[in-house]
Parts: structure tokens; C-alpha cells; sequence
């Protein structure tokens, strides 16, 4: 309160007898309405007033916050409150921040009542101001500032500017652990999220910037070394964080007491068992004398709680009861408290708007009305990730409020795009101009059946797709996929042997599930072959068409099995696939001949991160005539070389090259072969600056292999056969692709580690507008 009129003080001083009021008078208001002011004094007219009274009044009303200034008169039996209001935020602007999003700022300052329109409250400003200078500091960045400055404006109102510098973040200069015996500095801060300026080989890595919050993470990973190595005494006596007279350099010491590590003397279990003894101890295998590890520890609780859960015991609770003996021995005891058997009451899906809940249903192994056991509630799981048309799942069980033996399952997804309607103008180094349009959909109408409609046309290549996939054609998960196909070739570059080929086929499919992640997969196409040789053909594809013809009509049946279980999706973070085929054109087709592939890639987290990722692929392949057909077809032969092979060396360039007779002025050319071998092996990281990784990936990546035959044309002069391993090729190099909302982009930088004379090598890759 600043002002008080004399006239109150006076009647204060003299006046000890309450008074009636005849009448009450608020003026200055302006902003606050003059019900609610009259609300807040609480007089009304011939009410007994008095010096308390009018006390209680001003105090309410400086509470408000509404008024800087308030003085009090009474005349006439009259009391008037003459008030001067604060201004309101006529503006408000924040600038200079990058760290903390300027949306969050503003949200931060509407809750404590700081935005436009508001009543400008200097203390809230100050309060938030230095709140602002804390968080800063505890990202590391000692030398932020933080200045409001406020500027009038008409009308009673102000204009607030929040002016952040939010400065260098404090590099960490040195760690040091003090008090340790048993292990180095260098075995305790490996796994810190914390590191000294210039020891990460990654230069992309913030681990030398200082954050509070990451200090406290490294302690805990301290401490949980210690544990982990069976001491039970450990204890982190102090850690002091030290400041550079610039700000700028952080010295950080942690004082330790280790103590003695601890051994296991006995192990027990207690409380009471449903199950038989034999299933829990099986999950057990710690035993005496072994060093205590609370991780192990964690394990096994982890893996007693899976089993009960199994059983339908889905909410045992199992505790460790440690007893730390004289001799730093320790006795464990496993606490286990099963609860009641519980049974499945509804499953009930949510945050699938497009997708039918019966796509969902038909992927859960747990039931409604069966018992409720772990391992099916997280093969449900698995199945609904391995869909592809879910970002995130969720499936919690929830108790059912009266019941102690009933839960519902709670399935929340988040759907992702599992369509597309491309219409591109593309290139690539490989295919030249590339004009596409297409229309896929893996989840069609919801009802988890794969649609797709290509049409796609190169400067080499013309082909057209219609195809569909019910995955779910029988309720036992017998699929029927069917398939009308165009493809039309027109190889012209420096790689490949100049001839015109086209085909037209249709197809039919079954696949037959054998577990969870297998199926087998059988089917039969009917296929039309045409070439058009070149003037000037090689001498084996010319050989090739005059032993065989130059039209073909074959029945290609064909058997696989797949074994996937790969999460993500289009670029998935985790999991595996394998897949084994073969293709046979049957007796009876104007070509015979087989083909066997066999195509493997796995994932692997790096310290449990879904950005950070080992991934290793391969592929091989072998085909080959029987009967009345030598040699493998020359245009079902296998290519090497090119994005999605051995980058850093051109399209399609690895493996036989052909021959041409003697007056011919055309150089060699690939020809491919009838054996295929490829790896690659890469490290997949994050880009700092790119926030979307789900659609964004970058790796370094190392890949090998070639093309080979074992059936030379009796015409040809530059045939080796056979596999020679000394002949696969070798590059190096960084990619990334970007899942646009058009079409996939990719970019390979390559080099070639070992190419030959006569390779034909490109550093730089692309693709744009095409699938890879």
C-alpha cells in the first residue's frame, strides 16, 4: 500500500466508533470492473464501517494486483476509494532464445499471468527473469543474460521485451574422481553422458558441454557401477562443480568412498508360491560366492515376474531382501507376493482412426476372457509394431474397479502414413530423367490389405504394377496376393550391353504362416518375354538368341520362407529378416531355369538408442539352365554395382563383361552372371540438426561383393568361371536418405576401395523420385 490520505489517518487517529456509511465510491477504475471492486471491499450502503474495516478494504484491493496507488476519503458520510491502476501488457515480444522454444516461454508466462492484456506485475517479471537465468545455468550456459526492458504505450499500457543471450555453454575441462582405488577414472566415466573438451571422437558430440541435469545422471551411472560390481558400501561423499574466471571452462571433482565389495554367502526365496519351486529357481542364476550385481539382480526379479506373469500371476511383486554379513558376504532373499490369478475382461483399442479395430484384434495372441499372461501381452505387442502402420503401441492393463482377479487391456496406438499418392519428376545417376505416379496403400480402407498401382518411366526403363495383398485371406492368416505386371527395358549406357527387352506377366500367391515371424509363401506366374537385340549384339547374347529365339512364354512357379521381425517400419530402428527363394520356369515353359536367393540384414541398438545403430546386410543368388536350357537367360542374369549394391562403383558395372567379334567398334560391356554376392555393414547415427529422425537417416557404411558365373558361352572371349573371392570390390562411404512426402531421396558418397582397371567408378550417388 503506498498511500493512505491524510483525512483517513485523521479519522483513524480520532475516530474509535464504527460509522455508517451512506454511500460508497470507487474512482479510477478503468480496467477492473467495478462489480468485482466493489466485491472485493465488501461495503455496502449504511454498513457500520471503522479503521479495521477500511484496512481490510485497501489490503484486498492491492491484492489483486490491479493498483499501484490507493487513497481513501470520507466526506459526508461518504467514502471514496480514489485508485490508480497498473498498466496491461500492450505487447510482449521474446528474442534471442534458441534453447528454449519461444512457444514454451510464452506458455511459461500466460500461467504465471504475463501476456497481452494482462496487468503488468513487476515482481511476476522479476520472478521469471531469474528463473529463466537458473534454467540457463543449469544447461551450462554461465555466461547467459536475461534484461526486460518495458516502454509505455497509449492507453495505459506497456510494451515488455525479454532480451536473452543465452551465450557459450561452459566446456568441461577435467573429471576427477577422488577417492578410488579398485578402478581408474577412465572405467568409471566411460559411460558418462559427461566428457572432457576434446576427447569424443565424434565431433558432433555435446558430451563436453556442462548441464546439471547430465552431471546427475553420470552419479547415478556411478553408483550404479559400484553396485553392479558388488559394493554395497559405496557412497558419493561430495561432487563440486569449479567455474573458469570467463565462465567459459568447468573443472568438475567427485569425492568417493568405496568401501568393499560384497560376495553372495546364501540365496532364498520366500512368500508364497503358486507355481512349482523349480520354474522360479530356473530364473535364478546367481550362486554362492558370486559377486553381487544389483543389475543381475534387476534381471532376475525381472524374469520371476515374467514367469508368475505366464501363469497369470500378472501382477506379482517380487522385492530383494539383502543382509549384509561381518565378513562382506551377503545373504538374498527373493520376496515374492503372487496376488491372484487374473483374467482378460476386454481388450479395448484406441488412436486408430483409420485403421478397423478387427486389423488390430486379429494380431493379439492374448484373448479376452482367458488368463492374463506376460509373454502374450508382449507377442501382441511385437505383432501390432511388425503391422508398419503404427508409430508408437501401447498396451497396458488396467485393474477393473470391484473385481481383484479381472483386468482390461488398454491397446493405444499412434497411426502413421502406410500410403501414398506420388506424382515425381526424378533423377538418378543410373536411370536418367525419371517420370513416376503412383498410388500405394499397406492399410487400405483400414482393413490391413495392400493395394498399390505403379507406373513408372526412365530413360531406359517403362513399367507398370497393379497389385493386392490380403494378408489375412483365411482367419488362420493364410494370405492371397495377385499381381499384372508391365516392364519394358531399353539398356543404351556405358555399362550395359545395348538390347530392348519387355515382359508382361500375371501372378497369384498363398502364404501360409508356420510361427509368429515365419511364413511360407507359394505362387505361380505366367510370363511373356520379348527381346530386341541391337545391330551390333554381343557375341553371347546374339548366340543366346540364336539357339533359343527371341520370344518366350514360361510358367514360373515360385516357394519362399521369411523369417522378419523388424520394427520401424520404412526405416526400421531394430529386429531382423531373412528370406530364402526360390523360382523355377516348370517343364513345358519355352525357357527352363531356376533361380535360389537368399537375402539377411539385422539391426542392433547402440546403448539402447533408436538413433544409434549397427545394421549388416547381405544377399546371394544363383541361377542356372536345365533340361533343354545351358545357361541361365542372359536377361535374368544378376547385376552389381550402384545404390542398394557396392556403392562407388557405377550401376549394374561389377562382374562378366561380354564380347564382340573383331569388326566390332563397341566396348565391353556388363553382362552380369548367374552367381551374386553382396554385404554391406553401417553405422547409423543422428544428424544434431535434424529433429524428424523417423524419416531422416545418415550412416557411414562399408560395402562388398561382385557378380560371377559358372557357365561361360562357349563364344566368349572375356569369361572367367567360377568364384573367385579375391575379385569382390570394396567402398566406403557416407549416405543419407530422406523419406520425402513425394518420394524417397537418397544421396550416397562413395569410394571405391579397390577397383581394377576397367571398373567404372562414381563418388557421388543419387536417387530422387524412385524407390531403392
Amino acid at each position: 500500500m503506498k498511500v493512505v490520505s491524510a483525512v483517513l489517518l485523521a479519522l483513524i487517529s480520532v475516530q474509535s466508533i464504527a460509522k455508517n456509511i451512506e454511500d460508497v465510491r470507487i474512482d479510477g477504475l478503468v480496467q477492473m470492473p467495478s462489480a468485482r471492486a466493489f466485491d472485493v471491499i465488501g461495503f455496502e450502503q449504511g454498513q457500520p464501517y471503522g479503521s479495521d474495516k477500511v484496512y481490510q478494504a485497501i489490503s484486498a484491493l492491492f491484492g489483486t494486483g490491479y493498483f499501484s496507488n490507493i487513497d481513501v476519503y470520507e466526506d459526508k458520510d461518504v467514502l471514496t476509494f480514489k485508485v490508480d491502476e497498473r498498466p496491461s501488457i500492450g505487447d510482449l515480444t521474446i528474442e534471442g532464445n534458441d534453447l528454449i522454444k519461444t512457444e514454451d516461454l510464452k506458455r511459461g508466462l500466460k500461467l504465471s499471468g504475463l501476456e497481452v492484456g494482462e496487468i503488468y506485475k513487476p515482481e511476476t517479471l522479476n520472478k521469471i527473469q531469474q528463473e529463466l537465468q537458473r534454467q540457463y545455468y543449469a544447461l551450462g550456459r554461465y555466461g547467459a543474460t536475461v534484461d526486460v526492458s518495458i516502454k509505455d504505450m497509449p492507453r495505459n499500457r506497456v510494451r515488455v521485451a525479454i532480451n536473452i543471450d543465452e551465450g557459450k555453454t561452459a566446456k568441461i575441462v577435467h573429471i576427477n574422481i577422488v577417492g578410488n582405488q579398485a578402478f581408474s577414472d577412465e572405467e568409471l566415466t566411460k559411460d558418462f553422458q559427461s566428457g572432457e573438451e576434446g576427447a569424443s571422437w565424434n565431433p558432433f558430440s555435446s558430451a563436453d558441454e556442462y548441464s546439471k541435469a547430465k552431471l546427475q545422471g553420470d552419479l547415478d551411472t556411478l553408483k550404479s557401477f559400484y553396485l553392479d560390481h558388488g559394493y554395497l558400501d559405496f557412497n558419493i561423499e561430495s561432487s563440486q562443480v569449479s567455474l573458469s574466471a570467463d565462465k567459459r571452462d568447468v573443472y568438475i571433482v567427485v569425492n568417493v568412498e568405496e568401501g568393499k565389495p560384497y560376495t553372495i554367502n546364501n540365496i532364498s526365496l520366500s512368500g508364497s508360491l503358486p507355481i512349482s519351486e523349480d520354474l522360479v529357481w530356473k530364473q535364478v542364476d546367481q550362486k554362492k560366492g558370486d559377486v553381487f550385481s544389483r543389475s543381475h539382480v534387476t534381471t532376475i526379479i525381472d524374469n520371476i515376474s515374467a514367469e508368475l506373469g505366464d501363469h497369470g500371476y500378472l501382477f506379482t511383486n517380487v522385492n530383494l531382501i539383502p543382509e549384509k554379513l561381518d565378513n562382506h558376504t551377503v545373504n538374498l532373499t527373493y520376496q515374492i507376493s503372487p496376488g491372484p490369478k487374473v483374467y482378460v475382461r476386454r481388450i479395448i483399442f484406441s488412436g486408430n482412426s483409420e485403421t478397423q479395430d478387427e486389423v488390430m484384434r486379429r494380431e493379439m495372441t492374448q484373448f479376452e476372457g482367458a488368463l492374463a499372461t506376460h509373454s502374450k501381452i508382449q507377442a501382441s505387442k511385437r505383432r501390432l509394431e511388425r503391422l508398419g502402420f503404427f508409430s508408437k503401441v501401447d498396451l497396458q492393463t488396467r485393474r477393473v474397479p470391484g473385481t481383484t482377479d479381472q483386468v482390461d487391456l488398454d491397446v493405444t496406438v499412434e497411426e502413421q502414413a502406410s500410403g501414398s499418392i506420388q506424382a515425381s519428376i526424378g533423377f538418378s545417376d543410373s536411370d536418367g530423367l525419371i517420370l513416376g505416379f503412383g498410388i500405394s496403400k499397406s492399410n487400405f480402407m483400414g482393413s490391413g490389405n495392400k493395394l498399390a498401382f505403379n507406373a513408372t518411366r526412365g530413360s531406359s526403363y517403362t513399367n507398370y504394377t497393379i497389385s493386392y495383398t490380403d494378408p489375412y485371406f483365411t482367419v488362420d492368416g493364410v494370405s492371397r496376393g495377385a499381381k499384372i505386371y508391365y516392364q519394358s527395358s531399353d539398356y543404351d549406357d556405358d555399362d550395359i550391353e545395348d538390347y530392348q527387352l519387355d515382359k508382361v506377366g500375371a501372378g497369384l500367391t498363398y502364404g501360409y504362416p508356420i510361427s509368429d515371424t515365419q511364413r511360407i509363401t507359394f505362387g505361380a506366374t505366367v510370363q511373356q518375354t520379348s527381346i530386341n537385340l541391337s545391330d551390333d549384339p554381343s557375341l553371347e547374347t546374339s548366340d543366346f538368341v540364336d539357339t533359343n529365339g527371341d520370344s518366350f512364354t514360361d510358367l514360373i512357379a515360385s516357394i519362399s520362407w521369411s523369417d522378419s521381425d523388424l520394427i520401424g517400419g520404412v526405416l526400421p530402428t531394430n529386429g531382423y529378416s531373412t528370406s530364402a527363394s526360390l523360382q523355377v520356369a516348370t517343364p513345358g515353359s519355352d525357357q527352363q531355369y531356376f533361380k535360389l536367393g537368399l537375402t539377411s540384414q539385422r539391426y542392433w541398438n547402440i546403448q539402447n538408442s533408436n538413433l544409434w545403430l549397427f545394421h549388416v546386410k547381405g544377399r546371394a543368388g544363383y541361377g542356372n539352365g536345365y533340361g533343354d536350357t545351358e545357361y541361365l537367360p542372359f536377361y535374368e542374369n544378376y547385376y552389381a554395382g550402384g545404390t542398394g549394391s557396392v556403392r562407388g562403383f557405377s550401376s549394374s558395372s561389377l562382374g562378366p563383361q561380354n564380347s564382340y567379334s573383331s569388326d566390332s567398334d563397341n566396348d565391353s560391356d556388363a553382362m552380369g552372371g548367374n552367381i551374386l554376392m553382396t554385404g554391406t555393414a553401417e553405422i547409423i547415427f543422428p544428424l544434431p540438426m535434424v529433429e524428424d529422425h523417423k524419416s531422416v537417416r545418415t550412416s557411414i557404411f562399408l560395402d562388398a561383393g561382385n557378380v560371377f558365373t559358372d557357365s561361360c558361352y562357349s563364344v566368349s572371349t572375356n569369361c572367367t568361371e567360377g568364384v573367385d573371392l579375391g575379385d569382390l570390390r570394396y567402398s566406403v562411404g557416407f549416405s543419407w536418405t530422406w523419406i520425402t512426402p513425394i518420394a524417397p531421396l537418397s544421396f550416397n558418397l562413395a569410394k571405391a576401395l579397390n577397383a581394377q582397371s576397367g571398373d567404372d567408378t562414381d563418388v557421388f550417388q543419387f536417387q530422387l523420385g524412385t524407390t531403392f
